[in-house]
């Protein structure tokens, strides 16, 4: 063990000269190829990192405007259906109003008919009256005189009635 330890110049001259001997050969047929090989995984792996650089950069553009897009048909569905509601909200009070029209008209017309049905009523009954004022003034007087002449004079006193007491309008407006 002591020969380890102690330095021999024969020893020594013989590594040294065998190293030298290796690097040169090496330089001149290995160390080439195996730069060549580690410049090229070193410019593979530059690429492949600007590469994805550029993905991941285009990755991000295309996140921020399908967000951005997104955002704009959100706010495009809101708008629309805000849009819808309001329409809808016009529609209906145009149809309450429609409605509203219709009842009146119908109302309107169901008072005219009435009123006009009130007035032919008053009519026949104002008739009526006359007809059995000259029945029971024939009856009482005892007296035969024509037909139309009593009607005639029953509704000239009728209208001399209406003249002096208006509030016993028997309709004939």
């Amino acid at each position: 063990m002591e020969a380890l330890i102690r330095p021999e110049f024969g020893l020594m001259f013989w590594t040294i000269t065998c190293f030298v001997l290796l690097a040169l050969v090496l330089s001149r047929t290995a160390w080439k190829p195996l730069m060549a090989a580690i410049d090229e995984r070193e410019r593979a792996i530059k690429h492949d990192r600007h590469a994805a650089e550029t993905a991941r950069a285009e990755a991000d553009k295309a996140k921020a405007e399908l967000e951005a897009k997104l955002a704009e048909m959100k706010a495009e569905v809101a708008r629309r259906l805000e849009e819808a509601r309001a329409s809808a909200e016009k529609e209906k009070d145009a149809l309450i109003e429609e409605a509203r029209q219709s009842a009146g008209a119908i109302v309107e017309s169901a008072r005219r008919e009435l009123e006009a049905q009130k007035i032919e009523a008053a009519r026949e009954l104002k008739n009526k009256v006359a007809e059995l004022s000259v029945l029971a003034a024939e009856k009482i007087l005892l007296k035969q005189l024509d037909h139309r002449a009593n009607t005639d004079l029953a509704a000239k006193y009728l209208a001399e009635i209406e003249k002096e007491k208006p509030e016993i309008s028997l309709g004939n407006n």
